[in-house]
């Protein structure tokens, strides 16, 4: 099964300290929600257990995360791959800076989803992955402004 989202938001803070904390993994191991067992393994890679409960279904997802290209001062891109459960998950995601404090960030992610996971229909988990992206960039947002002030 696969997923397109996208989206954008404001964050009050200058777009040089945005780039730099979205391409590091430690700064990203500290974000993620529903993450045990977080190991930064380099500057832009990572690995973590993730908790996900979508309906019924409750798993834990071993993910592996690395920023895969840089365009800076504006452009990233980043990988995720996870398993677990009987499901198996591959995200590619970038993001688009402008502006400066306010810095406007253009994310989007295609994900592939196959497994237990897929199993489950495409409403219900595009619902739930629109609502866990959410979570993630409210997470990302209110960690990099409050290391701006």
């Amino acid at each position: 099964m696969q997923l397109h989202l996208d989206g954008s938001n404001s964050i009050m803070a200058p777009s040089e300290s945005v780039y730099s904390l979205l391409t590091d993994a430690a700064f990203l191991a500290t974000t993620l929600p529903d993450a045990e067992d977080v190991h930064v393994l380099d500057k832009t890679s990572l690995e973590a257990t993730i908790k996900v409960r979508v309906a019924v279904v409750s798993s834990k997802l071993r993910i592996k995360m690395a920023v895969t290209a840089t365009q800076p001062p504006t452009n990233a891109s980043l990988a995720v791959t996870g398993t677990g459960s009987g499901s198996n998950m591959q995200i590619s995601s970038s993001f688009e800076l402008s502006g400066s404090s306010p810095t406007t960030m253009k994310w989007m992610a295609d994900a592939d989803i196959t497994g237990v996971m897929a199993g489950l229909g495409s409403t219900l988990l595009k619902g739930f992955a629109s609502k866990k992206v959410a979570e993630i960039f409210e997470g990302i947002t209110k960690a990099i402004e409050e290391r701006a002030k």
